[in-house]
């Protein structure tokens, strides 16, 4: 299975740092990055290790099929107590009274043809157990989109953090300014007390943000399944990305991720085994044809000997007896399914469904991966356009932004006037950080499935 989590990925992480600056005071916080949590929920994932335990079910299944060709063996015993009138087997006479017997016996099997259904029960198990295996590697896939999605929205969230104390600190600066305007009297009370609203509003989204970020490290610690209630500090490496590099042609990427795909292998084998299930209940209506050996043997009470010396009859005991009436059987069975009320010929009927249900399977993963690729290819295209875009406009923004600050400062324009222009700065930054995150989320999604 390919580990997705080597060097290469730390340089395809390229750019979070770039686009990512945190100043945020941490306390007592264990520093967690991409690579460890991607680690730890291969180790402790709940749906991966059950892609795991399936796995090695099917491997338990598929042995368990190849022993099936074996010969059988069993023994068996038993010990009968009639009372009356019966015919002793063993003495050869008929008694009357109370009668102890015994028949140990040993048999063994081998079933020389079948109608083919031990074969097609091996073929199923081989293509069962590849199943599995594909649906492990699509299980990591799966688990690893998961983790890095929740990984970067966490990482979008406490910039939104940062951006939201930035703008408290900003207004707070401005309140300080105006109440010291208001107490000179260039300033009104009404327009510090419309800086104090904004301020208040500002920490309330403030407060909502911090929320957010919570319940997105949350949902990340629950889906590596990790015990304990420890605080993690998200670490983003520190390699640059090549946002505006060139993607491959989609039909060149589609083609690529169809070779590859685990899901698609899985389907397929899915298909092969349901093929097999099929057979095997056609061939329930075939005769069987099987070799048994029978080793057996035979003791009653009634069976006595007489005393070459004193002419006297005594019991033989258990075990010489046992010796002593040995029976060694070899015979050839034939047996011909005539009528069993045609629960075979139901089996066969939903064997034929469960093909049919095999091959929509097949078409629809073939459909959810071509949508997929699809929207992530377009996804990244429109990432790119979104980051090209943004960059242009956020330096004038910034600069509109120190332009406004000025002119507020002195008197020029108003509150609102301000505080547009801080919006407009604070949604290009929060644009930035967002095509940064979705174009590296989409393009590993189209690496993921590339294999």
């Amino acid at each position: 299975m390919k580990n997705f989590t080597s060097k290469a990925l730390l340089k395809k992480l390229g750019g979070l740092a770039f686009c990512l600056s945190f100043s945020a005071t941490v306390f007592a916080q264990e520093v967690l990055t991409l690579e460890q949590s991607l680690e730890l929920a291969r180790q402790n994932n709940v749906s991966l290790r059950q892609a795991r335990y399936s796995s090695d079910k099917a491997d338990i299944n598929l042995r368990k099929s190849k022993f099936s060709y074996l010969p059988t063996l069993s023994a068996q015993t038993d010990v009968r107590r009639v009372n009356g009138l019966t015919f002793d087997n063993v003495s050869g006479e008929l008694k009357r009274g109370n009668t102890n017997t015994s028949s140990p016996y040993m048999v063994g099997q081998l079933v020389l043809f079948d109608g083919f259904s031990k074969f097609y029960e091996l073929k199923r198990a081989q293509q069962q157990a590849e199943a599995s295996k594909f649906n492990q590697v699509q299980a990591e896939i799966d688990m690893e989109a998961l983790i890095t999605g929740f990984y970067l929205q966490a990482v979008l969230d406490r910039e939104n953090i940062q951006i939201a104390r930035e703008r408290i600190g900003l207004i707070q600066q401005q309140v300080d300014k105006m109440e010291k305007l208001e107490r000179a009297g260039v300033r009104t009370q009404d327009e510090v007390y419309q800086l104090k609203s904004q301020l208040a509003t500002e920490k309330l989204n403030l407060i909502t943000q911090e929320n957010n970020y919570r319940q997105s490290l949350m949902a990340l610690v629950q889906e590596m399944n990790v015990e304990g209630s420890t605080t993690y500090e998200l670490q983003v490496p520190q390699t640059p990305i090549d946002i505006n590099s060139k993607l491959p042609a989609l039909d060149v990427v589609m083609e690529r991720a169809q070779a590859y795909s685990p899901q698609l292998k899985a389907a397929e084998a899915t298909l092969r085994a349901s093929r097999y299930s099929h057979s095997i209940a056609r061939s329930n209506v075939s005769p069987t044809i099987a070799l048994r050996g029978i080793i057996g043997s035979n003791y009653s009470s009634n069976y006595r000997l007489a005393d070459p010396e004193t002419g006297t009859f005594s019991r033989v005991p258990y075990f010489d007896q046992v010796d002593q009436n040995q029976q060694k059987i070899v015979e050839l069975s034939l047996s011909i399914p005539v009528f069993g009320g045609l629960s075979r010929h139901f089996d066969a009927q939903a064997a034929r469904m469960d093909l049919r249900n095999a091959e929509l399977d097949l078409n629809a993963a073939q459909n959810s991966l071509a949508q997929t690729i699809q929207q992530a290819y377009q996804d990244v295209l429109a990432a790119q356009e979104k980051y090209n875009t943004v960059m242009a406009n956020l330096e004038y923004t910034e600069k509109a932004f120190v332009s406004a600050k000025r002119s507020y400062d002195a008197g020029i324009i108003d509150f609102y006037a301000y505080l547009e222009s801080l919006n407009n700065k604070n949604k290009a930054q929060t644009e930035l950080l967002q095509s940064k995150c979705e174009f590296y989320f989409k393009q590993r999604i189209l690496e993921l499935y590339q294999g």
